[in-house]
């Protein structure tokens, strides 16, 4: 299997990509400064006891959340894990803390943190303040290998301070786990040091930049190649290599082609594709992934999968793909929190039991932990996912300013509704010499209706004279004022009778009730030919002018008057 690592640095963000086989399994990417790992000093802002909970003041915009399981203080009663504590036993407003972001902002909720900081080196990972522990990764199998780290950890564990053997630990030398706990040894001390100095809130520790944890928790011997197309981005690496494991300085390379680095290797497409609803199997069936802020779904279909032994063979031949394909995905977008994947009905039990064998294993590369519930009779499976910030779908986008990321816009009837609606409120709470709806053109073709109908009903109704212009913003944006009629006329735009206006393609628009219109200032032009004025454009003269819609006919040859373009 060949496995590269790609690192491509540009102006505005740095990113990485691992791909096994030409096929992207994982993608970070690093813009300004993250906050994941890094450690302040804080100062305890509120307390709240109903949550269990306090919010701590640590530079950022908004404040950091401390659950109290996650409070470790100088003869706290939480170390000798007292259940019966609360968050008021051991925090108080105004209060000093170190503590470290595990979770970074999502939507409008703060940073998660924690006071059991973790610094994690290239076998090793420190915590503290922590009784005696020695863990040892999971994915270490061999059962004397574990003992032998173990014993090593105990050998050099520091006072106070927990060790995590990483899997990268297996088959290091003694020498290499000791200077890898020493590293960690200063570097916390350094952390305390500046604390006892610093005033809150105020950055302790800035976690280590993408390139750093790359070359420290991915560049290994399973590694070919790592490749990178910054000069800067080259030599740094080497330098940490030196230190890391020298051992891999010749698989360090510099991509020296004008094409992107990205491009050469198909990146940029698997990045669009991961903002995709839906994703297609090798076989032609499907996957639709839908993320919500409570869970992400992610539903299974055979689509043009048609099979050759039968419907179940064909079911079952989907949905081990599928599997596959969910663990890449969800490495790829970095989907965190819960995920539900409706896997297409399978009637034999032997069957689901393969398809979830298939997912557990495919989940066995993830870094990030995860655990799967048993598939259900209905073929429901529920994955938990550890979710450290927001994933690539809202890294790099944001939500939709028409539809608020509901997927849906109103249409221009209901558009319509609301501002008669807001129209004859505003007139029943104080009447106006006149009343102004500034709204989008597809909205105000409908107010103003077929040869001003609609808004001369308006008027009827509020007995005083309606205004409709239109605006350049979205569908969803609707301004209604009233005031008095000489102010109202002052501020918005006009067209005069006899005016001669050249017409551009780019100023029609496809009427509802008007044909084709032209917009002017704001205001709505009924043109004669529809045909004629899309496809060349057109000089016109204006014939009528009413308070919301004017008229307009084509200039005759020679025909002369005040002229715009």
């Amino acid at each position: 299997m060949s496995r590269k690592i790609l690192i491509s640095s540009g102006i505005f963000e740095k990113r990485m990509a691992l791909i096994e086989d030409g096929s992207i399994q994982d993608f970070y990417a690093e813009r300004g400064s993250k906050v994941i790992g890094n450690v302040y000093k804080g100062r305890v802002e509120n307390v709240l006891p109903g949550m269990d909970a306090a919010f701590v003041d640590i530079g950022l915009a908004k404040n950091a959340f401390l659950y109290v399981d996650n409070v470790v203080l100088p003869d706290d009663p939480g170390k000798d894990k007292i259940p019966s504590r609360s968050i008021g036993d051991v925090l108080k407003r105004g209060q000093e803390i170190i503590l470290q972001v595990e979770r970074a902002a999502v939507g409008t909720k703060g940073p998660r943190s924690t006071m059991r900081l973790s610094l994690p080196g290239r076998f090793v990972v420190m915590i503290g303040p922590e009784t005696k522990h020695i863990g040892v990764s999971r994915r270490i199998p061999e059962s004397a290998e574990r003992n032998r780290l173990r014993i090593l950890g105990e050998k050099y564990q520091p006072e106070g301070r927990a060790l995590i053997m990483r899997t990268e630990a297996e088959g290091a030398t003694d020498e290499e786990i000791k200077n890898d706990i020493g590293y960690l040894v200063e570097l916390w001390d350094e952390i305390e040091a500046k604390a006892k100095t610093t005033k809150a809130p105020a950055l302790l520790h800035q976690d280590f930049s993408m390139v750093y944890r790359v070359c420290r928790d991915f560049f290994n011997a399973d590694i070919d190649q790592l490749v990178v197309d910054s000069q800067e981005d080259y030599d740094n690496i080497r330098e940490i290599m030196e230190r890391l494991d020298p051992s891999l300085l010749d698989r360090v390379v510099r991509h020296e082609s004008p094409e992107p680095l990205f491009l050469v290797y198909g990146i940029e497409r698997e990045i669009e594709n991961a903002l995709q609803r839906s994703v297609m199997l090798r076989s032609g069936g499907n996957l639709t992934i839908d993320e919500t802020e409570a869970l992400t779904v992610v539903d299974v279909n055979t689509g043009r999968f048609v099979g050759t032994k039968g419907l179940s063979d064909t079911i079952l031949t989907t949905n081990v793909e599928a599997a596959q394909e969910i663990a890449r995905q969800l490495r790829l977008r970095d989907i965190g929190g819960i995920v539900i994947v409706d896997f297409i009905d399978m009637d034999r039990t032997a069957d689901r039991l393969t398809v979830y064998a298939e997912l557990e294993k495919a989940l066995e590369s993830d870094r990030a932990r995860t655990k799967v519930v048993h598939i259900s009779p209905l073929a429901l499976v529920e994955i938990t996912r550890q979710r450290t910030g927001e994933s690539l779908a809202h890294e790099i986008s944001e939500v939709c300013p028409s539809c608020h990321g509901r997927g849906h816009v109103l249409t221009p009837i209901t558009m319509a509704i609301q501002a008669e609606n807001q129209l004859r409120e505003l007139a029943f709470q104080r009447a106006h010499e006149a009343y102004l709806i500034e709204c989008h053109a597809d909205v105000a073709d409908l107010l103003i209706g077929p040869g001003g109908d609609t808004t001369q009903a308006l008027e009827d109704r509020l007995n005083a004279p309606v205004y409709v212009r239109v605006h350049a913003g979205e569908r969803d944006q609707l301004f209604i004022s009233g005031g008095r009629i000489d102010e109202t006329e002052e501020k918005i735009g006009w067209v005069r009778a006899e005016e001669v206006i050249n017409i551009l393609p780019r100023d029609c628009a496809e009427s509802e009730t008007n044909q084709v219109v032209a917009i002017i200032d704001g205001m709505m032009i009924s043109l004669p030919d529809a045909a004629r004025t899309q496809q060349r454009g057109a000089q016109i003269v204006i014939t009528e002018v009413h308070r919301s819609l004017a008229f307009a006919d084509f200039v005759a040859s020679g025909k002369s008057g005040g002229k715009r373009s």
